[in-house]
């Protein structure tokens, strides 16, 4: 079992995405959710969106992924295939780089494993607005016109790093399914394993709303702002001219 990355204010962070996939549970828990299947079957990185047709007349590859597809099993061969999407998204962190640990971890004489180095912190400006949004802007609209619902998986700090979003309360107004996971001690030697958090049910539009993170300001307070930025830059060029 892994061990999740610990912040300074207790909460853990998953910067890796596989740390989801462990003892399958999460995976049963949407599945039992939205497909009425704790045992769901499963396929990974399928094919999305494709490329138009390349100069030679061949078809363009792959331009993009749902990273799983969880399918109802038990179907018939004969029968419309259920399923749901799933995005499952980590925190990605900004600071030092970490080839410096991982050039550590190659010493033979090594004791035990040694404490990361250098300076880092969670970047969920990167993880959410830059990366996850436009995955869901993308992908859901299509999901959406087929009647298929996409699942969100993301930790509970995460989640929380997200701003309100309206919710629906029944699954069949919703586009995207949240699955929020937390933590919790799994023995000795403080190691953690995953647990059902909350789920969360809402559409596209709020989603996005939520992960912009943030409501316009009023029109004076934003031209006022531009007044102040181009004051100090004239401040700055009358001190460079003397």
């Amino acid at each position: 079992m892994a061990r999740p990355v610990e912040a300074p204010a207790g909460a853990l962070r998953v910067t890796c995405p596989y740390r989801f996939h462990h003892d399958l549970e999460i995976l049963r828990w949407v599945g039992e959710t939205i497909l009425d299947d704790a045992n769901p079957l499963i396929a990974a990185e399928v094919g999305f969106l494709e490329g138009g047709s390349l100069l030679n007349g061949e078809e363009g590859d792959d331009v993009g992924r749902l990273d799983m597809i969880l399918v109802k099993s038990g179907a018939d061969a004969s029968e419309a295939l259920q399923w749901a999407a799933l995005e499952i998204q980590a925190v990605y962190f900004s600071g030092d780089a970490m080839r410096g640990d991982f050039e550590s971890l190659t010493d033979p004489h090594l004791p035990s494993l040694p404490f990361p180095k250098g300076r880092r912190r969670p970047d969920y400006r990167s993880s959410g607005p830059k990366r996850l949004m436009p995955q869901l802007q993308i992908k859901v609209p299509t999901l959406r016109r087929w009647g298929k619902k996409m699942a969100v998986v993301v930790d509970r700090p995460f989640f929380d790093s997200i701003g309100e979003m309206d919710r629906v309360a029944d699954i069949s107004n919703a586009d995207i399914a949240w699955f929020i996971v937390g933590f919790e001690n799994a023995g000795h030697g403080g190691l953690k394993r995953l647990i059902r958090d909350e789920v969360r049910f809402t559409t596209l539009e709020r989603s996005v709303e939520g992960l912009t993170g943030g409501k316009p300001v009023p029109l004076s307070v934003f031209e006022s702002r531009i007044k102040n930025k181009l004051l100090a830059s004239d401040q700055r060029s009358r001190r460079a001219a003397k």
